[in-house]
Order: structure tokens, then sequence, then C-alpha cells
């Protein structure tokens, strides 16, 4: 699961805003640190679900991230493919 969630964070637009080393950009946090903006502990299911409902533009915390994360990553990934990308970016944070 861990691949084919590397394997759709690079050919998805997560790569556009967290960078190809998801270490972040002006748009997208860095997701390798262990330390979520917007999650309070980085569990798995709260990966999953950031993913799934995105982060609305009123809700950034980071006033240097100007644009909300889309619902599903702006695409129409499908929920194994959300679990599958919730699970590389778990592994990259918690390595």
């Amino acid at each position: 699961m861990v691949t084919m969630g590397d394997s759709l964070f690079h050919a998805s637009s997560c790569v556009r805003c967290h960078g190809p080393d998801a270490k972040g950009r002006q748009n997208g946090p860095d997701l390798t640190s262990g330390h979520f903006m917007h999650l309070p502990t980085g569990s798995y299911p709260e990966i999953v679900n950031i993913i799934t409902v995105g982060v609305p533009a009123d809700s950034i915390k980071d006033p240097s991230h100007r644009l909300p994360m889309r619902a599903r990553g702006g695409n129409s990934l499908t929920d194994d493919q959300i679990k599958a990308i919730a699970a590389y970016v778990y592994k990259l944070s918690h390595s």
C-alpha cells in the first residue's frame, strides 16, 4: 500500500504543493517532519480524513500557504487511493 501511495502522491496534485520530496513548498507544509499543522497527532486515520475532506482556505494556519487543499486532492481519488497516499505520508513522517 505504501508503494502504491508513493506512486499516487507523485502522479497526482500532492506533489505540486508538498514537493517531490514531501518536504513542503510555498503552498503546502512539510509532510516528513512528524509535525502536522492541521492534525492533532498525525495518526493514519487523521491523514486519511484530511486527504478526504481537504483544508478550506479559511482554516489554513500558515498564511504563506495561500491555496486550500481541495478534498480528495482536487482529484477523484478513490477511498483506496486515499488510504494508500495516507499510508505513504504516514510512513514518511514516522520513519
